[in-house]
């Protein structure tokens, strides 16, 4: 005889594999402290309420993603978690199910069954540890971190049969031949699915890098072509510089000190008008960046800038390499920032936009200057144009970047500050 009955047990082993589970996928958003506090509360407080009314528990799930849900945007990321801790929990109860002839049944265990479900139950969090190491060791935290609905829809689509199959096996347990064939028919087509998916999502990936590269061969044809214009350049100047040179040479051995001031103004306004044209200056400190995607992206906006006669200064004092968050995402708020602080200058009369990559300690700064027209229209209208950047999502997504904006009466200000890692 035992004290605990099986649909007690059954309710609070389901509610602590899922938040075991779900405590082990859901990472980078929650506090050791808060989860020690959150999922035993969560787990006893589920459990009863699910014994007092047994249909709540679809409710608890809902509850569980709008309580841990940040901001008022779908949470793609959050409902991922959600559905594949749900899809190995019902798919482990299956598999290991089947072992005991497709009995597994929650709501319909006596007393004599409670030592089965005990094994089970047991198993079941085995194959969960299995996942959660086979999960943590590919890394597919990343490819559940998406923006969008469609990986939550073929994620929820794959939960949904599975459920269905578990159901079905539950109810006709006399039937286990016929749902086993049914299940291996849903399963090869869930797996050709998941495929399918697969292939698209890294198909896509591939012709985005695809572009990447082709927007780096551009940009690096633009920094090339600069440097040899900027190299011709420098060819005349030697052969100019040297008859003037000459020149001088030959009005101070005269003592005529007319020519000679005029000589020396001549040299002067000729240095100041060739380096004032010469681009090297202001790409000389792209050599600390390594990141090709970066750099590449740099130099188009410097080149950008130039062209929209506003005046670019851009420096990186110290050498860059890796950065502590996904590439793309952080190249595609820069682009957005940079081209932001382009549109607001490049109306102004003396437009001015400074770029800036500085590293103090563990905080890496990438600072973006815009000057302004003193206008107060102009100002708000480029605060509205940051909600385009997606900083809310990006903010949730990297627990490591901070984004900030200000002005002044002169400059609009907008930083990206990135944490690095201890070393």
């Amino acid at each position: 005889m035992t004290f605990i009955s099986p649909r007690l047990f059954a309710i609070f082993a389901n509610w602590f594999l899922f938040f075991f589970l779900f405590g082990n996928l859901y990472q980078n958003r929650l506090s050791n402290k808060k989860k020690l506090i959150i999922y035993p509360s969560f787990i006893l407080s589920f459990t009863i309420i699910e014994i007092l009314l047994p249909i709540s528990k679809i409710f608890l799930d809902v509850f569980t993603y709008f309580y841990l849900r940040k901001s008022k945007d779908i949470d793609y990321y959050l409902l991922n978690i959600l559905i594949v801790t749900a899809a190995v929990k019902v798919i482990a109860i299956f598999l290991f199910g089947t072992v005991f002839a497709v009995i597994v049944t929650v709501d319909k265990l006596n007393a004599q069954s409670f030592l089965q479900l005990s094994v089970i139950y047991l198993a079941i969090i085995v194959i969960s540890v299995i996942f959660i190491l086979i999960y943590n060791f590919f890394k597919l935290n990343k490819h559940l971190d998406t923006k969008t609905p469609l990986t939550t829809i073929v994620l929820g689509y794959v939960y949904l049969i599975f459920y269905i199959i578990l159901t079905l096996v539950q109810s006709f347990a006399t039937y286990p031949i016929f749902i086993l064939i049914t299940l291996l028919f849903i399963v090869i087509q869930s797996i050709f699915v998941i495929i399918v998916f697969l292939y698209q999502r890294v198909r896509n990936r591939k012709a985005y890098q695809d572009k990447f590269a082709e927007e780096q061969v551009k940009n690096l044809k633009i920094y090339t072509d600069q440097l040899e214009s900027d190299q011709l350049k420098l060819r005349h100047f030697k052969h100019d510089y040297k008859n003037l040179l000459f020149s001088l040479k030959t009005v101070v051995d005269e003592q005529d000190y007319d020519a000679m001031n005029l000589a020396l103004k001549k040299l002067e306004n000729y240095s100041d008008d060739y380096l004032s044209n010469l681009s090297m200056e202001l790409f000389q400190d792209l050599k600390n960046v390594h990141n090709s995607y970066l750099k590449s992206l740099l130099i188009s906006k410097i080149n950008t800038i130039n062209q929209k006669n506003i005046v670019c200064h851009f420096t990186c004092n110290q050498e860059l390499n890796d950065l502590p968050i996904n590439i793309f995402d952080f190249i595609n708020l820069l682009d957005n920032a940079i081209d932001n602080a382009i549109f607001f200058t490049q109306k102004q009369d003396n437009g001015e936009i400074y770029l800036s990559i500085n590293q103090e300690g563990q905080q890496l700064a990438f600072l973006i200057y815009n000057s302004i027209d003193n206008q107060p229209d102009t100002v708000r209208e480029e605060k509205k144009h940051l909600n385009k950047l997606h900083i809310k999502a990006l903010r949730k997504k990297y627990s490591n970047l901070f984004i900030q904006s200000s002005q002044s009466q002169k400059w609009f200000r907008f930083n990206i500050i990135l944490i690095t890692k201890e070393d």
